[in-house]
Parts: C-alpha cells; structure tokens; sequence
C-alpha cells in the first residue's frame, strides 16, 4: 500500500493536524539530517517522522522506535515496513537512565536499510477512546479491570484532550490491589501508602506524576491514583524538577501507584491492531529488553 494514504487516513483519524506537541529538546544534528521535515514544526512533532520507502507491506507498532524494535523487524525480514510508535524516542527511565534517549548511527542504518518508516503519536493515543482505536489509560483500564466512570486531566499542550480516567475497582484495601496489578503486570508496582483504603481510583499513565493532576484526582473525590513513573532518573530534567515536584505531591494526600512507564503505555499498540489492520496487514511488536529495564 502507497504510504502516502496510510498517512493520509492515520493523520485524520488522529486529527493530527490539531495536536500539539514538543520534542524540540530532542533533535540532535543528526535526527535533523534523517527526520521528516514537516515533523519538525515548532510544537507539531507528531505523526510521520521519518521516512524510508513509497510503499508499505506491513504496519508494525510498539511502545518506542528502541533498538530491540528495529532489530526484530530487521531479523523477520519484511521491508518497506510503516513503525507506528507512542513515543518517538527510546526510553530508559531506570535511575542511571537518562530517559528519552537519541537514536543512534546504527539505528539509522536499520531503518534505511529495511525501508522503516516511523509514525508517532505520543498526545493522539493519550486522548481517551475506547473504539477501534484503544487509549493508554482506556487500554491500562481494561488490562487492571477498572470500572471507569468518568475521564479526567487535560494535556498540558492540549487542553481539549482529556488523557485520564477515573473509576471503581474490586478491591478496598490498597494491599490487595497492588497485590493484583503485580500479579496482572508481572511487575513489582512502587506504592507510595497514605491510607488503607483504596477508594474511587484515578488511571493517567506514562508521566502522569504531575502534582496539577494528582490534585485534580484528589478534588474529584480519588484516593488511589496510579500511573507510570513515581521515581526519578538521572537526566537533568528530573535532577531540577522530580524533588519539588515528590514534595508537592506528597502534600496532597493520595496513594500513589507507580507501574511503569512501559508497561502502563503499551497495551494501547496493542489493544488498537484490530484499527490498524484495517489499514494494512498489522503486528505489535513486544520489547522484551525494555520489560528487563523497568523503572
């Protein structure tokens, strides 16, 4: 299939012509010489990024364009191959990690050499929907088996986009269902205890450890929010901002559930194949080497 109508039609289904978003501190002199240009708009850094081939035989989607991912698609041997991604950047958020990471020479060599190009929606799969295409936290929502009620928390770039949600779950002691998102998840959730109970539960994944959003979770009658990342890195982002922003939180008064950037984020490239498959034949790629680096 030509790309040029698959961008055609995931740019309007994502209406990405009116989504804000800015990456800008990530272009390096080399992701400039490679990119799309009309990606690297002022504050547009959504949808097609990079482009390799005309012509598309497979639609790939993953979490982030990381190593591993590009290494899988080069070691299954399809070319011309469409890499739709939620982030576009790779992310290491463990506490040596510098979080988002540049692509590498080698990275750019796989992508040239098998025709991969790379589509980002990092705001548009954040906006809440539960149809063909499946939000990060309507995705997560389903995977943990919360009852959702109402949608919550607006993108900072996007005030018209609403990127959370909240809801009921099974269980009333907040031992209990950290028990289960370990169990559900594979993975040992960060729990940062205020009361036994848990309450109505808030869901706003990835980077949703942000004070104005706990507090608005908080004014909505939530005691229990549970997104990605609670703990810092080492980029200097958070070396300037995770300790005020830990301080603000902590006033507030909420549980705090953390479960990961990665594994709160990929069930919606997961969950939304069914969507790209109408498009053209589809697969989600699972990053296994991002799962053993964990935050």
């Amino acid at each position: 299939m030509e790309l040029q109508k698959i961008i055609e039609i995931l740019d309007s289904d994502f209406d990405i012509e009116n989504i804000k978003d800015d990456w800008r501190w990530q272009f390096d002199d080399l992701f400039i010489k490679k990119s799309f240009e009309s990606f690297r708009k002022p504050g547009r850094n959504t949808g097609l990024m990079i482009k390799n081939s005309d012509e598309v035989n497979k639609i790939y989607t993953a979490f982030a364009p990381s190593r591993y991912v590009l290494e899988e698609i080069h070691m299954r041997g399809i070319t011309n191959t469409l890499l739709v991604v939620k982030h576009p950047f790779d992310w290491d958020g463990r506490r040596n990690g510098q979080g988002f990471i540049h692509f590498t020479e080698r990275d750019y060599q796989l992508m040239e050499g098998m025709g991969i190009s790379v589509y980002s929606l990092h705001v548009p799969m954040d906006k809440n929907r539960n149809d063909k295409i499946v939000s990060t936290a309507y995705a997560f929502a389903k995977k943990i088996k919360l009852k959702v009620e109402q949608e919550f928390a607006s993108d900072g770039h996007n005030p018209q986009v609403l990127i959370g949600l909240i809801g009921k779950v099974q269980e009333g002691k907040l031992d209990a269902l950290a028990k289960r998102i370990n169990a559900v998840l594979d993975y040992k959730a960060k729990v940062r205890k205020v009361t036994d109970e848990v309450g109505r539960v808030a869901i706003v994944t990835g980077g949703g450890f942000v004070p104005e959003l706990v507090q608005e979770a908080k004014n909505r009658g939530v005691n229990t929010y549970i997104t990605g990342i609670i703990t810092p890195n080492s980029s200097e982002y958070d070396k300037k901002n995770y300790a005020k922003r830990l301080s603000e939180i902590n006033k507030i008064g909420i549980n705090i559930i953390g479960c990961s950037h990665y594994l709160t984020e990929k069930w919606a490239m997961e969950l939304s194949i069914p969507y790209f498959s109408e498009i053209c034949k589809s697969e989600f790629i699972e990053d296994k080497e991002a799962l053993n680096l964990l935050e």
